[in-house]
């Protein structure tokens, strides 16, 4: 099996971050969620830091088959563009966006409001 299909087949066992338009929340609890969102990919991205690091292996000995299988493992896993490594690092960054997508979409809706109500005018009840 070729190394290119390999790392396709690792691409697909990390899942895409959700955008805005892939799930649902009250637009008043907006800024929550990206708080909440936000702490949870500090909190993965600060596991990430030690741990991805430990993917990458050193050849235990100088024969074809380790140098081959090492080198194979450190591009397919910790080192490659597509590695599993490069992966998990583009879905936080892709959950970074996720929360500046929410915070974004709660600043639009409170404009919004904001607009709607300056449309309709001075709508109160007024007594003659």
């Amino acid at each position: 099996m070729a190394a290119s299909s390999k790392v396709q087949d690792l691409t697909s066992a990390v899942p895409a971050p959700p955008s805005v338009a892939d799930i649902r929340v009250d637009p008043s609890k907006l800024l929550e969620v990206a708080k909440i969102v936000e702490e949870q990919v500090d909190a993965l991205q600060d596991k990430l830091m030690t741990r991805l690091d430990q993917l990458r292996i050193d050849t235990p000995s100088n024969d074809t088959v380790s140098v081959h299988a090492t080198s194979v493992w450190n591009e397919l896993v910790a080192d490659g563009d597509q590695s599993y490594a490069a992966q998990v690092r583009a879905y936080v960054a892709g959950l970074r966006g996720l929360v500046n997508q929410l915070r974004t979409a709660a600043k639009e809706y409170k404009t919004s409001d904001a607009d709607k109500a300056a449309a309709f005018g001075d709508r109160g009840v007024h007594r003659a």
